[in-house]
């Protein structure tokens, strides 16, 4: 059974003249006992799309159903939802134990109980300690494990996050990211994620819906938004160093198709491509390929271009961690071209300026319509 189905949702500011609705024919199910994450840059509108399903914001058109009902004009509080905010929402002036019993509190639920409920869900949040203090006195972190032992304490029907973690520092993110994946795998309990930080959406969400200017751009998992994704936007959005994008024309050689720009690089016989990819035959059009996928090694001389690689100049690398990213300028006479980027060893050490002949794996290429942006199958 959907926990929570949205059905052609919108939210259309009334004094917004002239600007695109915030959230557009917004159509998603979200299953019992998932991890929904909303990604996608600020303004996108994931975060209106929240706060509809929370009921702190009204919807111009469609429904929105929890438990199989229609909660449109219901308020929050009967919504049967908790929400964890950015900013924690802890009440200064009552201590971290009374902030997690708030909620049990207005229910009336009796004191022995209320206290046995804090007690377990503190310790597994190992905040149990911390319990007779006030929240200026704790960490930023501590704060948002009392935010979110307050939101489980309620046991309510769905758990909706307004970017948590974006107050933290990046230590601190990484460790509530476990927390609130092992919480979710341990209760279960259905959980609407909002973030723009594509890692977060990456390891955390069973699904993620990416989104652009209040419109859904693709629903998948994350294997299939990193390998599938449905348009440009997606493609270069998701994944650390983005997509490498590079323009060309697919045209027919004796020997197949080939994808050409300032180089060539061979590609499969018509027989093996699909038709749709076919009808590209002598059009321009946009190839594109992860750093992770392309491997770089330098050269002497100016070398001609291999059917599966082309040489250029290594104009900047960056050491991240245990990889270095390498960026090549393959078409000097088009400086407008933005370089590719490879994903290299820590230990390749090249002078910028260096020659590298670069080579991809062909069978990882997409291609996106010039117009459209779409993804060409």
């Amino acid at each position: 059974m959907d926990k929570v189905s949205l059905r052609h949702v919108w939210k259309i500011y009334p004094n917004a003249k002239n600007v695109a609705p915030a959230v557009q024919d917004f159509n998603l199910d979200i299953r019992d006992g998932e991890f929904m994450v909303l990604v996608g840059a600020s303004g996108c509108g994931k975060t209106t799309t929240l706060r509809m399903i929370a009921g702190l914001e009204s919807i111009t058109k469609g429904e929105i159903l929890i438990d199989g009902k229609v909660v449109n004009d219901l308020s929050p509080r009967r919504r049967n939802i908790a929400m964890v905010f950015q900013n924690y929402a802890l009440y200064p002036n009552l201590t971290l134990l009374e902030n997690m019993a708030f909620g049990l509190r207005l229910r009336k639920m009796e004191k022995y109980k209320i206290n046995d409920i804090v007690s377990e869900r503190a310790k597994k949040l190992e905040i149990d300690h911390l319990m007779d203090r006030l929240p200026k006195d704790v960490s930023g972190g501590q704060r948002q494990r009392v935010a979110l032992g307050r939101a489980i304490v309620r046991d309510p029907s769905v758990f909706l996050m307004d970017e948590p973690l974006s107050n933290l520092d990046a230590k601190m993110r990484v460790q509530m990211r476990t927390e609130i994946t092992r919480i979710h795998r341990e209760l279960g309990a259905t959980t609407v994620y909002v973030t723009h930080d594509q890692t977060e959406a990456m390891t955390m969400g069973n699904r993620i819906v990416v989104m652009k200017a209040g419109l859904i751009q693709q629903v998948g998992t994350p294997e299939e938004i990193f390998n599938e994704p449905a348009n440009r936007y997606v493609a270069g959005f998701i994944g650390t160093p983005p997509m490498n994008f590079i323009g060309g024309r697919l045209i027919r050689t004796d020997k197949g198709f080939a994808f050409s720009n300032a180089f060539m690089l061979m590609l499969i016989p018509e027989e093996k491509l699909t038709p749709t990819l076919v009808k590209y035959a002598d059009h321009d059009l946009i190839g594109a390929i992860r750093p992770d996928y392309m491997t770089a090694k330098a050269v002497n001389g100016k070398g001609k271009n291999m059917e599966n690689g082309f040489y250029g100049t290594l104009e900047l690398s960056e050491l991240v961690g245990a990889d270095r990213y390498l960026h090549v300028r393959y078409n000097q006479q088009n400086r407008s071209e933005a370089p590719v980027v490879i994903r290299a060893s820590i230990h390749d050490r090249y002078d910028e300026g260096t020659r590298l002949l670069v080579q991809a794996d062909m069978n990882m290429l997409l291609f996106f319509d010039i117009n459209s942006g779409k993804r060409i199958l």
